[in-house]
Order: C-alpha cells, then sequence, then structure tokens
C-alpha cells in the first residue's frame, strides 16, 4: 500500500521485494540523479521533494486507512536528500509507535554529501535500515552504467552510513559487465562489499528494458549481455571473494530465475554469510553442471522479457 496524493502516482510504487507487505509513503518523487543506463524507473519524472506539511497529512491519512502498521518503506528513491527527514521520521515514528522498522533507499554519492550529524539524527529519528544500489564494484561497469560514483565513493559511503548506524542493504547487478567483463564485474564487486562492510547484499540480475539507454547500446552492438552460463560462474565467483561476517546474502528477485522449458531450474541463492558460503556455492555448482550437461535451452530474465512473457519488471 502507498499513501500519498494520488493524482502524482503515475507509476507503479517501486520498494524492495521484503518490504511488499509494508506501509509505502512518498517523502520524494523521482530520482535527483536519473541517469543510470539500466534504469527505466524514473525516466519521465521531474525529481521533487515533497513539503513537510503534505508528508506529515500522508502519515495521518495511512494511520487513519490502515491503521497499525509492522513495517514501512519510504519513497522514492533518495529520501537523504530531503532536509527535513529528521522530522518526518520522528513523526511517523510518533504516529507508528508499532512499526519495527522504517527503511528507505539512499544514494551513495548523497550519502557522502551529508554531514554525519544529519545522518546520525535521520538514524536517532528511526530509520533503521537504507538500500544501496552498488550495481558492481567495478570502475569500467560503473562508469559505463552512468551511476555518478566510482568504487571508492560506494566504500566510504558503506563505511559513512554503517558508522552512523544504519543497517546497509547493497544491490549487485549480476550481469552488469556484460560478457566482456563478467569476471572483473564479480571480483571487483566482491571487493568493494568486503571494504565497505554490508549487512544485507541483494542480487538482482540486469534485465536491458526497451528504451533505456543500455537497451539502444545493446541495439547497436555496443553491449553483449552476459549468457546463462557465465551469468552462474559470475555468482559463483562473486560468492567465492566475499569475505563477510554476520551479512544475509539474498536473491528475492525473479529476474535471479533460470528457465529451461516451462520449468525453473535455478532461483537464486541465500543464506547468511559465512555460515552458508559453502551451502550456497554448492546449489550455483549444481546448476552449472546442470546447464553444462543438460542439452537444453536455457533462458534468463532478459529472453522471456524479450519474448513478452515477462512484461515489467
Amino acid at each position: 500500500m502507498m499513501i500519498g496524493n494520488l493524482n502524482t502516482y503515475d507509476y507503479p510504487p517501486f520498494r524492495p521485494p521484503n518490504e511488499a507487505s509494508s506501509t509505502l509513503i512518498r517523502i520524494t518523487r523521482g530520482c535527483p540523479w536519473n541517469r543510470c543506463t539500466f534504469c527505466a524507473m524514473y525516466k519521465q519524472i521531474k525529481f521533487k521533494t515533497k513539503a513537510l506539511k503534505e508528508v506529515r497529512n500522508d502519515v495521518l491519512k495511512a494511520r487513519e486507512i490502515y491503521g497499525v502498521s509492522d513495517t514501512i518503506f519510504l519513497g522514492d528513491s533518495d529520501n537523504l536528500v530531503h532536509k527535513a527527514l529528521p522530522e518526518i521520521i520522528a513523526f511517523i515514528r510518533e504516529t507508528f509507535p508499532e512499526a519495527r522498522r522504517v527503511t528507505s533507499y539512499a544514494r551513495a554519492k548523497t550519502i557522502l554529501y551529508r554531514k554525519m550529524e544529519f545522518l546520525t539524527a535521520v538514524r536517532k529519528a528511526g530509520l533503521e535500515r537504507i538500500h544501496i544500489g552498488l550495481e558492481s564494484g567495478d570502475a569500467v561497469t560503473l562508469e559505463k552504467l552512468c551511476k555518478g560514483a566510482n568504487p571508492q565513493e560506494m566504500i566510504k559511503a558503506g563505511q559513512k552510513a554503517r558508522k552512523a548506524g544504519f543497517e546497509v542493504s547493497f544491490y549487485v547487478l549480476i550481469g552488469a559487465g556484460g560478457k566482456e567483463r563478467w569476471k572483473e564485474h564479480a571480483t571487483n564487486s566482491a571487493k568493494v562489499l568486503n571494504a565497505a562492510g554490508a549487512d544485507f547484499i541483494r542480487l538482482r540480475t540486469l534485465t536491458i528494458q526497451h528504451g533505456t539507454p543500455l537497451d539502444k547500446k545493446l541495439e547497436k552492438g555496443e553491449f553483449t549481455i552476459t549468457p546463462p552460463l557465465e551469468k552462474l560462474k559470475e555468482v559463483k565467483l562473486f560468492v567465492e571473494n566475499l569475505d563477510l561476517e554476520d551479512c544475509f546474502l539474498a536473491s528475492d528477485h525473479l529476474t535471479n530465475y533460470l528457465w529451461a522449458g516451462n520449468s525453473i531450474i535455478y532461483r537464486g541463492i541465500a543464506g547468511s554469510l559465512p555460515s552458508d558460503k559453502d551451502k550456497m556455492l554448492q546449489t550455483v555448482n549444481k546448476a552449472i553442471d546442470f546447464v553444462e550437461s543438460s542439452g537444453l535451452v536455457i533462458k534468463d530474465s532478459n529472453q522471456l522479457y524479450r519474448e513478452g512473457i515477462i512484461s515489467y519488471l
């Protein structure tokens, strides 16, 4: 559920899959960066921050309509840009005292821009977790994705967010390096996460959507999609190079699936690091063995999207 002026909701509400049951309260509209070549989420929306009064009204309306809420997620893409965020979080906590979690997306560059006093004020007010789109720890890949941050900035942002007391959830985009750089993408992404620290890692598989800048590069032959077998090997290499304590890795998205005919032969991996590392690698190795030996046509989310079987991601 998402609360706010319904006339401004000109697209589906974007939120992490683990926030599917959360009350969604919109603090900003769109994305202040909005240049990533792979992203189709906010391309037609001009970024704006909502006025504090409007947000307060939305929070009260959410309480009136839905009553209690166990978890709350703030939209849209980078709420740390909102100057009144500490006040907003405090009001949400006052209105929903029973909520066990309040979370939000955030850009690495915004974390670096914000003074530690602001970040700690937001955390003290009651924002527990922030979701950061790392996508890749490979400098070449980040530049091609037009993320607006380099690996060292990603590391510093993660370290700063954790120092401020936040739980940090990083997203890694499997296939982001393309067929040519899947090894560099895997190893360098693990290096960045090892240095930055992470409470959660969430894997997504790059699925190139129509009309995005990356789709145009694909049409021109300037990008080659990583084949399913290499994607599995990329995941294996990535996990092998992770050296993190007390971190949960999840593949909680449809794009991570692989199909053979109508059957799903791989649903991704999930587990705690380091205790479940071997188990996750066994799952990936099993999938690699199947793809290499079955002789079947293996399809990923890119192929199903272009065949029209998957229409929205």
